[in-house]
């Protein structure tokens, strides 16, 4: 603080009893230096070159410097870029189509070995036979109601009357409905039943290996009947193995001509 400003601040507290604000000080600078311009320009008879009141305030710069203003693209540009966008998504769709159907390949085998598995435990759990049956699909289009290649409808039976479940008393009703049918092709749509390139060779149900009764029965004792089932699409081949005996539920993929654990 200069000493015409300790002067006025010493005035000004003995006149009102406290002390003036910062901006109080700095008008009263201004006016001083006021004066004292005017004063000089009536005894010189000159006016001096003008005396800046204020200080100027240039602004700070904040952060990078300010950049000149970026063009736009051109619609040429635009129609470029679209037209790269466009063949990379076109080269990229087929691979992802076949990955997207190869993971729904693997879950469906994953789905059907999981229900054999039910089908085992249920056995053991309550003490009498548990069959996964496989009926072939009805055509049902034109009023037909015979069996039809392709996926087939799964159902879970349990033994009812402590003699193996059979196909002559599902018929008959006797056999106790555990899991009531559902199309195998309507839960996994795309998913083909078979090898890719395996023929039907007489069958309804093309891949389905179980025996003649299209049936896999497991005993509460842990034994089952031996087979194989097979599912397919976007080139790759999934296999369920069911081994008699020990009921051992394996999943496997074909690479080449070879099965390979999944």
């Amino acid at each position: 603080m200069t000493v015409a400003n300790r002067v006025f601040a010493s005035r000004a507290f003995l006149a009102g009893g406290r002390r003036p604000s910062a901006g109080a000080l700095r008008r009263e600078r201004l006016r001083r230096r006021l004066r004292d311009w005017v004063r000089r320009a009536l005894l010189r008879g000159v006016a001096p070159a003008p005396v800046p009141l204020v200080r100027e305030v240039r602004p700070r710069r904040v952060g990078r410097r300010c950049r000149p203003a970026e063009r736009g693209f051109t619609l040429m540009e635009l129609l470029a870029a679209a037209a790269l966008v466009s063949v990379l998504a076109a080269m990229a769709a087929p691979p992802l189509v076949a990955s997207f159907r190869a993971q729904r390949v693997r879950h469906a085998a994953m789905t059907m070995r999981s229900l054999l598995q039910r089908a085992r435990a249920e056995a053991a759990a309550r003490a009498a036979n548990v069959a996964v049956v496989f009926d072939p699909p009805t055509r049902g289009a034109g009023g037909s109601t015979g069996p039809s290649n392709g996926p087939p409808v799964v159902a879970v039976y349990m033994d009812a009357n402590h003699n193996g479940v059979r196909r002559a008393e599902i018929a008959a009703g006797r056999e106790r409905l555990l899991r009531a049918g559902w199309r195998f092709d309507e839960r996994f749509s795309g998913v083909e039943w078979g090898a890719s390139a395996e023929a039907a060779g007489g069958t309804a149900i093309p891949g389905l290996a179980v025996g003649a009764a299209r049936m896999v029965s497991f005993s509460p004792l842990g034994s089952s009947g031996a087979g194989r089932i097979t599912v397919s699409g976007g080139g790759v081949v999934y296999s369920i193995v069911i081994h008699g005996g020990s009921s051992r539920i394996r999943l496997e993929r074909r690479a080449g001509t070879v099965w390979v654990p999944a």
